[in-house]
């Protein structure tokens, strides 16, 4: 074989090419320097502690909620330990082995397990997937002893709110639930762990921000299936939120619940010279305890598909016509504004006629001539229809505003509803008719357009019992800080009041006439009870008209029957408690409402406050109405009331 030389120029052209060649190399190894530099120098405290954080954990710990109590220290709300498992992947070598596992030792379905561990697959690195909820001490435990042949699993320690007392307190305390997303945007960073889970109705909505508390957390150090070896460094312990005492008298709430078995409707009781809400039932109730992991689906559509409604707190969002009840703003009305006085009477043949219109009174055969005591005790619609009539619809709803009327009481519980109080302007608006004479007649006896709630209903017992002084309503009694500190200490009851333009005898003569409707020969006369004095009045609420309330075949329609209403304070000389009944579609406050509201405040007088001051004569033999109000109704207890009122107001207007 004969080789052949290359020429010069091909030597040349080889030589460039090598030392380009080697250019290249030398540079690509100069890039591979300089990175190994800026990765050990520049960047080396970051990949280091990258490095540190696969076996370093910050583990934070979410504060327990601060708990709830009655007024007597009696627990509503409290945490109790729930134990998770959750999982970080990193941690795992063989997820379908140790998931696998972990179904066979807590009897779940592992398909579920795959399912939560894939679709949390894309979070950050070593962030928590949580597959299983609330599985109990046992399970726990069992978990604990297998941890070996389960890495990457571990069982996370959280506390979850628990009602002892559900049914009881369901509307008052609400539900907590998992946060949503406009809860979490208010939500400072500092609670982020805490407040998974808030209130989401009632008190625990209410108050979140008291209630839910601060994290706390720890850095640990974790071995190869991320069990905790040491602390690293000084924990923070999380802050608990703060406690709450209520107003309420769990007593008093599982007595109600008792005497409404199988009714709707409301019962409250009241301290109508604090403001102190001592009992609030709606009815019907639920159990907030189904809300606490998330509610199942069946449970939710049962809450909200009962046309009982449940969910709804009809002491402050329910809306009724107050019937009857109404009349005593007719009464002080009146009486302030000197269209009748003490002697005043108007006659009751059983009707009351305006132009073609005719009105009957409850009682068709008529009461005769009555005054204004007498009416309420005996509650005669014709009375009222011509006191009415007199007044004038504008007078009329001026005076049920200044008693609370078409506006929130203020109480410390969500969605409170206004209610309506009709007046010219307002018809005129939403319908665009004048008023007409005619319609005052119903609203003169609580009827027609007129719409209030419970708990205003009960606030205005109250500024009758007061003789004038308003008080807006509480369920707060006291807060309490982790620390010890009451919150409400420098903020004593009443927190809020005021005193109403009315002379304080025509709160008397009012008073004097419910004095006689539970102790004379009124309508609520089922109230009676023979240890105290009851000063009361009944009400029916209509639903619709008598003509409507029949089916075709002519028997009664339940849903169309009135509502039964009864409101009263006692002992009446003195009023320490105030209480209100609403029986939906019970149709005669008289027969049912009264002996509900009076087995309560018997109830409270025995058990709560006892009271052992005797009946005075004249109201044991049923003489009261026809006459001032007896001394032992007006005592020495309620002069020096009246007296503090005067000295706190500077005076009564």
């Amino acid at each position: 074989m004969k080789f052949s030389l290359l020429s010069t120029e091909e030597v040349q052209l080889f030589r460039r090419r090598l030392m380009l060649v080697g250019a290249v190399l030398v540079v690509l190894f100069l890039v591979l320097v300089l990175r190994l530099w800026y990765l050990q120098v520049p960047q080396g405290d970051y990949y280091a502690g990258v490095s540190r954080g696969n076996r370093i954990r910050v583990m934070p710990q979410e504060a327990p909620r601060g708990q709830l109590f009655d007024r007597n220290g009696e627990l509503l709300a409290y945490n109790r330990p729930a134990f998770n498992i959750q999982l970080i992947r990193e941690d795992t070598p063989d997820l379908d082995a140790t998931l696998n596992h972990l179904a066979r030792i807590v009897d779940v379905p592992p398909e579920g397990l795959f399912r939560l561990a894939r679709r949390n697959g894309s979070t950050l690195p070593f962030r928590p997937i949580p597959l299983l909820y609330d599985i109990g001490r046992k399970t726990a435990d069992l978990i604990d002893t297998y941890q070996e042949d389960l890495p990457g699993i571990s069982v996370q320690i959280e506390p979850k709110r628990l009602y002892p007392n559900a049914f009881l307190t369901a509307h008052l305390l609400g539900y907590v639930g998992a946060i949503n997303e406009a809860q979490l945007q208010q939500l400072p960073l500092k609670k982020l762990r805490s407040g998974r889970f808030v209130g989401q109705s009632g008190v625990e909505l209410m108050q979140n921000a008291l209630l839910i508390g601060t994290d706390g957390g720890r850095q640990v150090e974790v071995d190869h299936v991320g069990r905790e070896l040491r602390v690293l460094s000084e924990p923070v312990d999380p802050v608990p939120g703060n406690d709450i005492h209520l107003t309420i008298d769990l007593r008093l709430q599982r007595e109600a619940r008792t005497l409404m078995a199988g009714k709707n409707g409301v019962v409250m009781l009241m301290k109508p010279r604090t403001g102190e809400i001592l009992s609030l039932n709606s009815f019907p109730d639920f159990d907030p305890n189904l809300f606490v992991s998330g509610i199942e689906d069946r449970h939710w559509e049962r809450l909200t598909t009962e046309k009982d409604k449940p969910l709804l707190n009809r002491a402050t969002q329910g809306v009724y016509p107050p019937g009857s009840t109404f009349k005593m703003v007719l009464a002080a009305a009146g009486l302030d504004q000197g269209v009748i006085d003490e002697t005043t009477t108007y006659h009751c043949p059983g009707y009351y006629r305006l132009g073609r219109d005719i009105r009957y009174c409850w009682n068709r055969g008529g009461h005769g001539d009555v005054n204004v005591v007498e009416a309420l005790a005996v509650s005669c619609n014709v009375f009222f229809y011509n006191l009415g009539f007199e007044l004038g619809i504008d007078r009329i709803s001026s005076y049920a505003n200044l008693f609370g009327f078409g506006q929130p009481t203020g109480v410390e519980l969500e969605s409170e509803k206004a209610g309506l109080v009709p007046t010219r302007e307002w018809k005129k608006r939403q319908t665009g008719e004048r008023w007409y004479d005619g319609e005052t007649l119903p609203v003169a006896i609580g009827q027609g357009f007129l719409n209030v709630t419970p708990l205003q209903l009960l606030n205005y017992v109250n500024i009758v019992a007061n003789r004038g002084l308003w008080v807006r309503p509480t369920i707060f009694r006291r807060i309490i800080t982790p620390n010890g500190v009451d919150l409400l200490a420098d903020s004593p009851l009443p927190r809020d009041t005021r005193l109403l333009p009315v002379p304080a005898e025509a709160f008397d003569l009012v008073r004097e006439g419910l004095v006689a409707a539970v102790n004379g020969r009124g309508t609520a006369r089922r109230a009676r009870s023979r240890r105290f004095v009851i000063a009361g009045k009944t009400g029916t609420s209509q639903v619709v008209g008598r003509s409507a309330r029949r089916k075709p075949e002519g028997e009664p329609d339940e849903d169309t029957l009135a509502h039964a209403l009864f409101v009263g304070f006692a002992p009446a000389h003195d009023p320490q408690v105030s209480v209100l009944v609403l029986v939906e579609h019970g149709e005669a406050g008289g027969q049912v409402a009264a002996p509900i509201g009076r087995r309560m405040l018997e109830y409270y007088f025995e058990t709560v406050e006892p009271v052992r001051r005797p009946i005075p004569d004249a109201v044991a033999t049923g003489d009261a109405g026809r006459r001032p109000i007896p001394d032992a109704v007006a005592d020495d207890a309620g002069r020096a009331f009246a007296r503090e009122l005067r000295a706190a107001f500077g005076g009564r207007p």
